[in-house]
């Protein structure tokens, strides 16, 4: 029964506390391949012009348009900024956004051109990022919550992760009934309509990578045919404290107390990917390309706590003598699998006078097809069907769409721009209407023939809204955050 109302309630709280896997489900799924500085400087938009390390990750076809071999290295720095309230924390960090090698066999005397393989790595997501969120004056608390989800279980058998801790640090009380004492229900320690001031801050770290094996092959310099072998990884990490303070004075002698949270994520999950490109003539090429689900095998962790400090009057040389309560909770982990959504790409460029370059991608994703399945747990199959329900209910499918631009001012310098576009994936109105990403991307390219450099610059940013708590009639107000990046990228090869 314990673990029951462990889950229920970590589930149920609100729509986006759904995280252990509903919306990880969702983050997980929503990838930005940026790849080399070149494709990052047109917005990723290659899927039709192949030739560059970052189309092994979207159109493998792409592997089939290099004639000599290459190997380069990309990293990356990124400048993340949360506006959420009155607050803008940023986050620097530095990583590996790709590297990788191509094997070029390319022979002119024959229609079939030969075959080429690759291995490259490429960052899809990075998850590093702070926020903190104020709600200055709230007439409800997260405490209501606890206590009215609380019901009239005895408390040792009250969730482990929240409702049980603030109990035991004197947040939720027990009211008994008088005629039978194993039966009442619970109540938050503040007065109804009591105004609190809320906090969050939340620390977020980690990425999601892909090593590509890829091979292709050329027909007549007209048709290339690509096949990408993907083993993807994850690693994420989470830490938050969420503090409510009433006025002082209080009735109920509350200071503040904060509930801390951490989680970990971390999995390993393989895929496929097929594509083509095809040119009707020198100018146009044409592409598409079909990505398999990746199937993960998962690892998710947690541990929470609660702190609370309250005070008296008893202390007559500043009226406050204060008392203290922590308590945490068990470590818990669970394993289990997900998969992730199919998506399709079409992909057209224009290549005039080997000057110009205009591309543009078309990508179709349909999150209701992720999928949460064999969770190691007791209860395993109540929390499947929840999660893999709320992924029916609450997703849809979606258009993105991704445009650059190049131009060869001559064989040794060319500059580059572009604009990335990926829909929201929820179905709900307020939902959909944020949780749109867009990127603004510019670059530049020296090209020395066995030696080149390239360079580029992402500016990217969302919005969504973030909701502390939802139970019934017990609503929390919501937070508008908007999350703004700024990278980096510089490219090093060598052909040969």
């Amino acid at each position: 029964m314990k673990k029951v109302i462990i889950l229920s309630v970590l589930l149920g709280f609100t729509f986006a506390s759904q995280a252990q896997t509903f919306e990880d489900a969702v983050q997980f799924s929503r990838i930005q391949n940026w790849g080399t500085a070149r494709s990052a400087g047109m917005a990723g938009a290659f899927g039709a012009l192949g030739g560059d390390l970052s189309t092994l990750s979207s159109n493998p076809a792409g592997i089939g348009v290099f004639r000599k071999s290459e190997i380069s290295i990309t990293p990356s720095l990124n400048f993340a900024n949360t506006k959420a309230t009155d607050y803008s924390p940023k986050d620097n960090s530095f990583q590996l956004g790709d590297l990788g090698a191509v094997f070029a066999f390319y022979s002119p005397n024959f229609d079939w051109k030969g075959i080429n393989f690759g291995i490259n790595y490429t960052n899809l997501n990075n998850f590093n990022r702070k926020t903190d969120q104020v709600i200055w004056n709230s007439s409800t608390s997260l405490l209501d919550v606890l206590a009215a989800s609380s019901g009239n279980y005895p408390s040792d058998e009250l969730n482990s992760f929240r409702n049980y801790l603030a109990y035991q640090c004197y947040l939720i009380n027990r009211n008994k009934d008088e005629e039978d004492p194993n039966f009442g229900y619970y109540h938050s320690i503040f007065h109804n309509g009591e105004i609190v001031a809320q906090t969050k801050r939340m620390k977020e770290d980690g990425n999601q990578g892909e090593y590509a094996f890829s091979f292709g092959t050329n027909y007549k310099d007209k048709l290339y045919l690509g096949l990408t072998i993907g083993i993807q990884s994850i690693w994420y990490k989470m830490h938050s404290g969420y503090t409510e303070a009433p006025s002082e004075n209080s009735p109920s002698g509350l200071d503040y107390y904060t509930y801390y949270e951490y989680k970990k994520m971390n999995g390993v999950g393989t895929n496929l990917k097929f594509g083509v490109i095809y040119r009707p003539i020198p100018e146009i090429r044409l592409g598409a390309a079909i990505h398999t689900p990746t199937w993960y095998n998962m690892n998710y962790s947690m541990a929470t706590s609660i702190y609370s400090s309250f005070y008296t009057s008893q202390d007559p040389s500043n009226g406050r003598e204060g008392y203290e309560f922590d308590f945490y909770s068990p470590d818990y982990s669970i394993d289990f699998n997900m998969r992730t959504p199919w998506r399709a790409m079409l992909s057209m460029a224009t290549v005039l006078n080997q000057k110009a370059i205009v591309s543009v991608d078309y990508e179709y994703v349909n999150y209701q097809n992720a999928n949460i399945s064999e969770i190691e747990d007791d209860y395993n199959g109540s929390m499947e069907q929840t999660t893999n329900q709320d992924i029916e209910d609450y997703l849809r499918a979606t258009h993105n769409f991704r445009v650059g631009a190049e131009y060869r001012f001559n064989s040794l310098f060319s500059l580059r721009a572009g604009y990335a576009f990926w829909d929201s994936p929820y179905h709900n109105e307020t939902h959909k209407n944020y949780n749109r990403i867009q990127a603004f991307t510019a670059g530049a390219g020296l090209n020395f023939g066995m030696f080149y450099c390239d360079a580029a610059f992402i500016h990217k940013f969302s919005e969504n809204e973030t909701v502390f708590y939802s139970y019934y009639d017990i609503q929390a107000e919501p937070v508008k955050n908007k999350y703004l990046s700024n990278e980096a990228r510089i490219t090093l090869g060598i052909r040969f």
